[in-house]
């Protein structure tokens, strides 16, 4: 057993140097010329994929731009919160005191509250909101 394995690391060694010296003495360019391409051919390749990724980047960029307003991303409470709440609650019979509670920093739960019981998006419970705002 110990005699073959011996005898296929001796051939893999002799083909890994078979090939090597093939390369050489095959090669059309000397070893300089050869990296140097190589060097070339990488860089460019690296240029395109930076070009490309870029592109990418800022088609994604100008999409969210386009699809999302500054409105559409988040509650942003202007003025008092009393007087938008006293609005909806003429507007909206069914809201509870409890839909209007609002606490700073748990926007979300609050148009979670109203998206629910108005049955509404998100996006037109914030422009209802916005409306009232103005």
């Amino acid at each position: 057993m110990k005699n073959n394995n011996s005898k296929i690391l001796m051939a893999t060694l002799a083909g890994i140097g078979a090939g090597v010296a093939a390369g050489i003495l095959l090669a059309p360019k000397n070893g300089q010329g050869n990296r140097e391409d190589l060097m070339r051919t990488l860089t460019k390749a690296g240029d395109d994929l930076n070009t490309t990724v870029k592109s990418w980047t800022d088609n994604l960029k100008n999409k969210m731009a386009k699809t999302n307003s500054p409105q559409d991303e988040q509650l942003v409470m202007y003025g008092s919160w009393e007087d938008i709440k006293r609005q909806l609650s003429q507007n909206y019979e069914e809201l509870t005191e409890e839909d209007l509670h609002y606490s700073e920093g748990r926007e979300n739960e609050l148009l979670s509250r109203l998206q629910t019981r108005l049955n509404k998006t998100k996006d037109e419970v914030l422009r209802l909101l916005a409306d009232f705002r103005s």
